[in-house]
């Protein structure tokens, strides 16, 4: 049952993506990059510890002293991709679709971070690792993000056949996978971790004292580390094991 939960959601969301992204370039629509990629760096005229992307564009964080903001792309796409920076979030989106493009790269410095949302099936990657006092993650529509981390509490989410990968260290996890998606997060050595998983998700997680983990609905959550504490709660098919 658990098995043909995972593929029956699995198979919702892989339909549903494909239906949208269709419909983006349906008889060609959209723009195509011409093939020259040419690398402009952009103004950073205002200060943001939050980051928003979409539209499947692939953002690479470095967290530096000073600010920076670089877009690799093609040269006729330069002019759709959108970066802008609202009440702290620096927002990163496209505001044609892009149908094909040798290059739709976009490198940002930050000085902090506290926030991230990834949609759209954009990718996320940090160059290197992330010191914060608290971060929020958020992983949606078929989005990765791959960070390493130096933190005290992390949050987060992953829903709609997204992908969280983390390496790294925190004292306090809390994370919450649904719809088919994966917090894959055993390279995290966490003290303490809370964590769900339903309708077809999996979570792994490293807790060395205590874990909170419950599971339903086809979604799995394997845990690592031997914590003294392990508060487990499965059912509706769900699953939660020790390794």
């Amino acid at each position: 049952m658990n098995t043909l939960v995972k593929i029956i959601v699995t198979g919702l969301i892989s339909l549903l993506l494909v239906s949208c992204n269709f419909n983006d370039n349906f008889f060609g629509m959209g723009v195509k990059g011409n093939g020259n990629v040419v690398t402009l760096d952009r103004n950073v005229d205002a200060e943001f510890d939050k980051i928003e992307v979409s539209r499947g564009l692939d953002l690479y964080i470095t967290q530096s002293s000073e600010p920076a903001l670089t877009v690799e792309a093609d040269e006729n796409l330069h002019d759709i991709i959108v970066t802008e920076i609202i009440d702290g979030t620096l927002r990163i989106y496209t505001e044609d679709n892009i149908s094909m493009s040798s290059s739709q790269k976009i490198f940002v410095n930050v000085i902090s971070l506290s926030s991230l949302e990834a949609t759209s099936g954009s990718d996320v990657f940090s160059t290197n690792t992330i010191e914060s006092e608290t971060l929020h993650l958020k992983g949606t529509s078929g989005s990765d993000i791959e960070l390493s981390v130096n933190t005290k509490t992390i949050t987060c989410k992953s829903t709609s056949g997204s992908d969280v990968k983390l390496s790294g260290k925190t004292d306090a996890f809390s994370g919450e996978s649904t719809s088919g998606s994966d917090i894959n997060a055993k390279e995290l050595i966490s003290n303490r971790a809370t964590v769900r998983a339903t309708s077809g998700a999996d979570i792994s997680i490293y807790a060395s004292q205590k874990i909170e983990a419950k599971a339903s609905s086809g979604g799995d959550i394997a845990y690592y580390g031997k914590p003294a504490i392990v508060n487990a709660k499965d059912g509706s098919s769900g699953s939660i094991r020790g390794h």
